[in-house]
């Protein structure tokens, strides 16, 4: 059923900034670049940050105990401020772009909206897992045969989209005139990566179950154990979190990189899109402000996985000794 939920969210989440980008470019009668960049800030957060909140309420415990409930907190909070600055960026954005005074409110409302959804869903999903518990995957070291099988699906799926798509464009073209052999390579480039950006995410489930199954699900505990294998923080873990800490850091570094993969087609997919549009004579601010925005993201989020990906096999090989012990009590529940 998450799994299904997260399609849908994903969907909806790309339909809305469809949506929150058209709305942009027809109700902005004023563009530039540097304004531009600001809309985009706020349409980002206000649907990713919902997002977010959801796909934490759903997946992890975050009421089990007393470090997770505080964990949650501090996270929700930062997300919250976060949104605040969207609020202050579209309404600035708006009266310096001369929009309807409605405009801003459309925002705002609709993330206000979303945010509450988000946290609502997300608690029913997990209140039904509850209901209806399903096993994690028991722990077990991501084999390279494992991890090669879910990169073939992911390319095999990608070849199979760009196949289709240039079947299907260039009969949707022919009825209305031949498009161009590079109109049709674009678009069907352009929903082969999207394909395949949500196939990287689908073939990380089970190993996100399996991550889950190392600390019991508890928010607080996971977030203290990625402190201290993906942050080098000095945390002290008793030798039943120690065990924990070292699982947990043979499984991140393949989810961290389907991760990198799901972003990285995504946004070439998106940017393929803003640089037909550009190429094609509609060079807008708004297009051009937007593929920076892609660009200026992969930039900094790269190196930033890269960087943690590798503390993690580092804190996997200095203590591979302590997979040879299991204590499956950790983490307690603190009520």
């Amino acid at each position: 059923m998450k799994v299904l939920a997260f399609v849908l969210s994903v969907l909806i989440a790309t339909a809305l900034v469809a949506a929150g980008t058209a709305l942009i470019v027809i109700q902005s009668p004023s563009h530039s670049l540097g304004l531009d960049l600001v809309a985009i800030f706020a349409l980002t957060v206000f649907i990713y940050g919902p997002l977010l909140l959801g796909s934490v309420t759903s997946y992890w415990d975050v009421r089990g105990s007393a470090g997770s409930r505080a964990s949650f907190r501090r996270y929700l909070w930062v997300v919250l401020g976060i949104e605040a600055l969207a609020a202050i960026a579209i309404v600035v954005y708006s009266v310096m772009a001369g929009t309807p005074i409605w405009f801003p409110i459309v925002f705002i409302v609709g993330g206000a909206v979303l945010t509450v959804a988000g946290l609502t869903i997300g608690r029913a999903l997990h209140r039904h897992e509850q209901a209806h518990p399903r096993a994690d995957e028991s722990w077990r070291p991501v084999s390279r045969h494992e991890v090669s099988r879910k990169v073939l699906g992911i390319a095999v799926t990608f070849v199979a989209i760009f196949i289709v798509g240039l079947v299907v464009f260039g009969l949707l073209g022919a009825s209305d005139g031949a498009p161009s052999l590079g109109d049709q390579l674009t678009f069907a480039f352009q929903f082969a990566t999207i394909g395949a950006a949500l196939t990287a995410i689908l073939v990380s489930v089970p190993l996100n179950r399996r991550l889950r199954s190392t600390v019991g699900g508890d928010f607080g505990t996971i977030r203290t154990v990625g402190k201290v294998v993906l942050g080098n923080k000095e945390v002290e873990l008793d030798h039943a979190g120690q065990v924990a800490a070292a699982k947990y850091a043979t499984i991140i570094p393949t989810i961290l990189g389907f991760q990198l993969s799901y972003l990285t087609l995504l946004y070439l997919g998106l940017g393929t899109q803003q640089v037909r549009m550009i190429l094609g004579g509609r060079n807008e601010a708004f297009n051009i402000g937007f593929t920076i925005l892609l660009i200026a993201i992969l930039v900094a989020f790269i190196p930033y996985v890269v960087v943690r990906i590798r503390r993690a096999r580092t804190y996997a090989r200095e203590h591979g000794e302590l997979l040879a012990s299991d204590d499956s009590s950790w983490p307690a529940s603190t009520p």
